[in-house]
This record gives C-alpha cells, structure tokens and sequence, in this order.
C-alpha cells in the first residue's frame, strides 16, 4: 500500500516553460507545447509523424488512427506479428492488422457490422472513445474525467486533427489504468513501463520538460497500515523518475530547488536540490522547529524566509553558491506580510513588509523600493502597479524596474452606497492578470512596451482574446459589485458578455440579468464559451459551460455536482432559464 502526497505540486509549473504554442483545440496546459508533445510519444515510440514531420495540422482518417492507437498502447510489434481477424470489408491492407488487433481487444467496434469507415476522418468523439476502452472498462468517456464532453463538442466542431490527437494521447499517459477490473492504482504510463513498452528511464528523458513534475512524499504502509517509509520523490504522471538519497527529508513548498530536513524529528537542515536527480547539498542548518519559506530568485541568487526557533528571529536571507547571507531582520509581522505579498519578475523580485515598505529583491542583494503601498502587480518586465483606493476613486500608477513612475489612470468609483467604508471596500480593483493584460472591476489594461495601457474603465471580470485582438469579457454596470461563494472564497462575477474592439470600441453581446458569468473560456471562430456559476452544497458552487455564436446561447455541460444536486435536467432548465431572459429582453424592445 501506498500513497502520494504532493507537498509541491505547483514546482514542476514554476520550473518548466509554460505558455507554449497549442496545436488544436484540445489544451492541456502542460508546460510542453503539443509540438513538444508529440516529440515525447515519439521519443517513447508511441507515435510517428509523416514524410513532412508530425503535420499536427492535418486531420486523420480512421485507418490512419488505427495505426496511431495502436502504437500508443505499445501493442504495434504485436499487431504485425499476428493474425487478427476482423468484418470489415473497407480496410486498406496496411491497416490490417491494426485493425484487427484493435478489434480482437475490444476497442473499436466500427461504423457498422461491416464497415469500419477506414476513410472517414476520425472525430474527438471517437478517438476519446478508443481511449476510453484502452484504459476503462468502457464504451463511454462521460463521467470519467479524462474528458469534458463540451470539450469533444468545441474540437469536432472546429475540427479534429492530429495535434488533438498527440494531447488527448499525451494526457492518457496520466490517467489511471482499470480496464479488466485492474486495481493496481497504475497510471497508463506505469502500466506501459511494466508492459517493457519503455523504461522508466526513458520516460523521464521524454517527458521532463513536458509533462507536469510533482515533488511530494511517497508513503508506503504494510497491510496494516503501519507507515514503513516515506520516500521524497519526483514524479511524473503518477511515475517514480527520481528520488531523494536521504531518508526523513521533505519538499520546501515552492520550488524544486530546496528540500529540508524533518523539522519536528530533528534539527531543521536545508539543502539545495538537483531537481533532475534529488542530490542533496547542505546550505544551512537551524534548530528544531525553525522553518525556511522560499520566496523566488533573482538570476543565481534565491531568497528565503527564515525563522530561528532557538533565538525566536526572523529574517530575509539570500543564498548565493554556499553562502548565505542575512538581508534583513524582520518582526513577525513583516515576515507575514513578506510571504503574502511576494512578487516574481525577470529581473528579480519584490516584497512588502508593511503597508508603504517595500524591497527589491536582486541578484547583488536587496535595495529598498520607493513605491511599495497598494502594489497588485509585477510584470516579468519588472513593471510594478500599484492601487489606491478611496470611496470615490481608484488610483492605478505604473512604475519600472528603476522606480520611475511611468502610467497613472483614475477610476471613478461608481458604486452606489451612502456609507464611504462600503463604498471604498467596493472600490474599482485590479484582481486578474496573465503576465500581460491586467483586468478587473477597474477595467481592463495591458502592458506594451514597458507602458501600462488602459484598454477599457469598464469592468472586467474574465477576458479572452480572439486572433484578431479584440477582447471578449465578462462585465457589469460600474455601479454594481457581484460575488460568490465556493469552498468559502469569494469570485467575482458579472451578467454582461462584452466585445471590445482593439481601438477600445465596446459591443455588448449579450446581458443575463440575475445570471453568475464568471469566465470566458475560449473565443474561435466567432463562438464565445464562458461559464455560469450555480450553487451546488454548502459554500460551494458548480458550473454550466455555454455557447455564445450568432446571437444564440446554448448551454452545453455542467460538472458533476450540478447535476448532483439539480437533477438530470439541469441542462434543460437553465437553458429554458435563459431563453425567457432574453425573450423578456426582446419583448422590453
């Protein structure tokens, strides 16, 4: 028996290159684009390209993903070896026996009793239904969360390629193995590595820059769950790729590059870690029950957070090599404040430790920052942005990496209260940003040319770009504030969808009085996907997925617990719910 703990689940996102190039519809978000994806299948001999490279771009006719399954599920060796027979009379013959060995194993039953429909271009329906069968004990992906249905529907809708194929493959590499009643709790990728399909060497090399890295604890009880170790180990896709020579060490939450010892057994020792390998080196040791927090970095110079139980002190250290160094010493309080606003930039980072008190973090050492109240963002830039907020206005400034104030924007706070406490906590914000738009109850702004650029006063509450440059966002009248609740965090929501033209031009498409639209999800081809909030239990809320195209919304999903607690119908009834909105609206016109 075992079990994983994730104690740093978010260092493989820290440390890999994100935000690459997608192929497709189909987005997993893993650091490695679909191109880098497709390289991994190849590299582990789950995937070929053509005579022109992968082609991620082209479609796949069902014959060619015969081919394409079968290699995935490293059974391509023993396909060619055998004789499959199978009823259809319309496969070509160097599909034969992938075909056959597909149909031998129960994963495809065809377009009929005879055809298999080798010409026809395969849909993300079907494909996802392979999956399914080569992982489940299934003939259906719904309510297995390896997919959304909305998301098969958006990809046959735009059109099914092979670089959805590659992420829909290079995501079943993580999901959990039960076909034949299986109870081994093995990813797909484990099972493949036991099948000698690869070795878990291989799958290492392919997929670290890739796929999602986990560092956590791998406890391992006996049959009487009596704990017998606890491993610190990475891995990826549920797969042990390497693990720490040092018994009783724990991840520091954060990064890859720091582990400590057991701080409740022994005396607290940091170690910088070789995130590929795990070795360990020494850099510091303190007294039981101190603590290290790792606050970012700066080119070779990290930061941490240091508190010594032994003299009850607290401090700002760098670490540079072997040598670390004492920055500042700290109250509590500012080391509280410190680690809650902490903010990561290509140049280095910044910190606050009060309300106007503010460090630049750099790679020589630590310099006092000029502007430190109302600070919300750090571009990678290194461009600061702070906020002030009163009862009557918002005030956003702009500042670069050397403190000079470059932007300043004023915000009329259009909120409608006579109490100016209420008023001020309903304030124009800035709450949401991608690196390069900044967005919220403020409006909507982006950095260009290290300038912060308003796009929009207009609140803006989720944003999505087409490839034209316009935005499409979820808004609200200026005067009005909307939230809930989910696991007791407040979002903010709106009841308008927004276009707004790259010359600032805004086209409202469409108002939902009373309706919770919290999130665009994705704009192509004219179609607008966004999400509806809805309570579910307790202080938690589910969601509806709906489609904005041609004047015409149309809900489409809704997660598990939606239909949990409203029933079947769900579907039907916020649809009908809309419907009369916009019947109303119509009738008012």
């Amino acid at each position: 028996m075992k079990k994983f703990v994730s104690a740093c689940l978010m260092a493989g996102l820290l440390t890999c290159a994100a935000g690459a190039a997608q192929v497709g519809t189909i987005d997993n978000n893993y650091p490695g684009d679909t191109e880098a994806q497709a390289q991994m299948l190849y590299d582990l001999g789950l995937f070929k390209g053509t005579d022109k490279g992968f082609a991620l771009e082209k479609s796949m006719t069902r014959a060619e993903a015969s081919v394409m399954l079968t290699r995935l599920l490293g059974a391509e060796k023993t396909a060619l070896a055998g004789n499959w027979k199978h009823p259809f009379a319309d496969v070509p013959q160097w599909a034969d026996k992938y075909v056959g060995w597909l149909y031998q194993n129960g994963l495809t039953k065809g377009v009929s009793a005879t055809k298999y429909g080798s010409q026809r271009n395969v849909t993300c329906d079907q494909y996802c239904i392979f999956l399914t069968r080569a992982h489940l004990d299934a003939d259906s992906y719904q309510g297995t969360a390896f997919v959304d249905n909305d998301e098969v529907r958006q990809t046959d809708e735009e059109g099914f390629i092979r670089g959805d194929a590659v992420s829909l493959s290079a995501r079943l590499l993580g999901t959990n193995y039960a076909k034949n009643g299986d109870e081994s709790d093995f990813s797909v990728a484990k099972k493949l590595i036991d099948n000698g399909v690869f070795t878990a060497k291989q799958f290492k090399n392919a997929a670290w820059d890739v796929l999602p890295r986990d560092y956590g604890n791998d406890y391992q009880y006996d049959d009487k769950w009596n704990l017998i170790a606890s491993l610190f180990v990475c891995q990826i896709a549920d797969v042990t790729v390497a693990q720490c020579p040092i018994d009783g060490v724990q991840p520091v939450s954060g990064t890859d590059r720091y582990a400590q010892s057991d701080m409740r057994q022994s005396d607290l020792i940091l170690y910088r870690m070789d995130s590929k390998t795990m070795a360990l080196t020494q850099v510091l040791s303190l007294p039981k029950e101190s603590s290290v927090e790792y606050l970012g970095s700066a080119g070779e110079t990290d930061y941490l957070l240091v508190f010594n139980k032994e003299t009850e002190t607290y401090s700002l250290c760098s670490v540079r090599g072997d040598t670390v160094k004492t920055e500042l010493t700290l109250t509590e309080a500012q080391q509280q404040r410190a680690e809650r606003t902490v903010y990561q930039s290509a140049h280095g980072c910044i910190i606050c430790t009060d309300e106007t008190t503010g460090y630049k973090l750099t790679e020589t050492g630590v310099e006092p920052l000029g502007v430190a109240a109302g600070i919300c963002r750090l571009t990678d830039d290194g461009m600061t942005v702070t906020q002030k907020c009163t009862a009557d206005e918002t005030v956003l400034t702009a500042y670069n990496w050397d403190g000079q104030k470059t932007d300043r924007y004023t915000i009329s706070n259009a909120y409608q209260s006579d109490d100016a406490e209420v008023r001020k906590h309903f304030a124009p914000q800035i709450f949401g940003s991608d690196g390069v738009l900044f967005w919220g109850t403020a409006g909507l702004y982006r950095e260009e040319n290290g300038r912060l650029v308003q796009v929009t006063d207009s609140p803006v509450i989720g944003v999505k770009q087409d490839a034209d440059g316009a935005y499409y966002a979820v808004s609200c009248d200026k005067s009005e504030r909307t939230e809930y609740y989910s696991d007791g965090i407040g979002y903010m929501a709106g009841d308008m969808l927004v276009r707004i033209a790259p010359d600032g031009t805004q086209t409202t498409l469409a108002t939902l009085d009373d309706i919770l639209i919290d999130e665009v999800k994705t704009v192509k081809s004219g179609a607008v996907r966004f999400t509806i909030a809805i309570p579910t239990e307790g202080h938690r809320s589910g969601h509806y997925t709906c489609l904005l195209k041609d004047g015409n919304i149309t809900v489409r999903s809704a997660t598990d617990d939606v239909f949990y607690i409203w029933g079947n119908d769900a579907l039907e009834n916020e649809q009908e719910k809309i419907d009369k909105i916009i019947a109303n609206q119509k009738g008012e016109e």
